[in-house]
């Protein structure tokens, strides 16, 4: 027996991998040649599939992209604030309340702005280097 990456594999074993790989067709070995060559055809339609899919979703997450940051311009996020900060008053919540619910909120909007800055960064990066 021999470990190999932590596994421990018998010499038996081994040898039945062997007479399988050189056996069975399009599993790798030379006498499956010919299933090998169906094999490589048929992934390399797949790659196909999934690269023509990958470019339609390009323009829609681009889409997506800038509709998150422009929800997230800096005079919008000022209108909403105050506006959240109009809507507590006006619904009788006191002011020094209705100042710390407000600040919260800010802070909420500008860390989430954060966060869909890093995606955004990271997804245009992914979409370039295609």
């Amino acid at each position: 027996m021999s470990a190999r990456g932590g596994v421990v594999v018998s010499e038996e074993k081994r040898e039945e991998a062997r007479r399988i790989v050189e056996e069975e067709p399009g599993a790798g070995g030379c006498a499956g040649e010919a299933g090998g060559r169906g094999d490589v055809e048929e992934l390399r339609e797949v790659l196909r599939s999934v690269s023509e899919f990958i470019r339609e979703l390009r323009e829609p997450l681009e889409k997506l992209l800038d509709t998150l940051l422009s929800a997230m311009d800096g005079s919008k996020v000022g209108g909403d604030v105050a506006a959240f900060y109009r809507k507590l008053r006006e619904e009788g919540v006191p002011e020094d309340l209705a100042g710390e619910m407000t600040r919260e909120y800010f802070r909420a909007r500008i860390q989430a702005f954060n966060i869909v800055d890093l995606i955004s960064k990271a997804v245009k990066r992914e979409l370039e280097e295609e």
